[in-house]
């Protein structure tokens, strides 16, 4: 089983977006794939139209205390395909407070996690992280295998990539597990504007075999199927957005070594 974070402190670089779309095109090739919203905006939730009105408890409960609010209560199938969902909700923020002072409060979800997998086995995990480096994004990488960094193609883009790579390697030192980075993954590119392809361009030259050739394009239709519920292959699968995270799926398998269960 492949468990990636999907992370950057920064916001607005398509984390979310990158979340649904990769895992939808990830379970339309017959991978069970199961998406965690790690974030308290929620915005995964949303954007898979999912109802958490009938849910027994909430995603806090379950770091809180997994024993009595087992993942297992809370993840949904989403749509037609072999894609499932444990939604957020804006408690992860009373959550992530509440965590500080406990013992082992980084391993909370892998604990989870590990105790649901067993169970209900999935190929592959995909865990959309919050705009910052708390101990929710920390459980989000204590419990990966892999990590996919978003970026859009900004002057400060390394900055933070750089305070994120610290923090990771900091943390994996102290916490004794390993992880390795997926990928950078370019998104927001406008490849009509200078600046876009220059700064593409220098990321590029930094980040070498790291970096995904595919490249995320700016896309309408990305936005529009959020709004809808759904992930943009089954909004709009002709779409240039549906396009860009199909090549993903695709890089992602074959650097993984993963092979297709169906053809998409």
């Amino acid at each position: 089983m492949m468990v990636v974070a999907v992370v950057n402190q920064k916001g607005g670089v398509a984390k979310t977006t990158t979340t649904a779309n990769l895992g939808a095109c990830l379970a339309a090739r017959g991978h069970r794939t199961l998406l965690i919203d790690l974030d308290p905006q929620a915005n995964l939730t949303l954007g898979l139209g999912l109802n958490t009105a009938d849910l027994p408890y909430r995603l806090s409960d379950v770091l809180l205390d997994a024993d009595e609010a087992p993942l297992e209560g809370i993840v949904r199938r989403v749509g037609e395909l072999t894609l499932y969902a444990a939604p957020g909700h804006f408690d992860l923020s009373r959550a992530e407070a509440m965590l500080l002072p406990l013992g082992g409060k980084a391993f909370r979800l892998k604990h989870a996690l590990e105790a649901f997998t067993e169970q209900h086995p999935f190929d592959w995990v995909l865990i959309d992280c919050p705009p910052s480096l708390g101990t929710l994004t920390q459980n989000a990488i204590v419990a990966s295998s892999h990590l996919l960094i978003p970026t859009e193609p900004k002057f400060y883009s390394f900055q933070g990539m750089d305070t994120l790579n610290k923090m990771v390697v900091g943390l994996a030192k102290d916490l004794r597990f390993r992880v390795e980075v997926l990928g950078v993954l370019l998104t927001l590119y406008d490849r009509s504007t200078r600046l876009s392809r220059t700064i593409a361009d220098e990321i590029r030259q930094r980040f070498g075999d790291r970096m995904f050739q595919t490249v995320i394009r700016r896309n309408v239709r990305l936005s529009e199927a959020e709004i809808e519920g759904r992930p943009i292959i089954l909004f709009d699968r002709h779409s240039r957005g549906a396009a860009d995270y199909q090549a993903l799926a695709d890089e992602v398998l074959a650097r993984t070594g993963s092979a297709a269960v169906s053809a998409a």
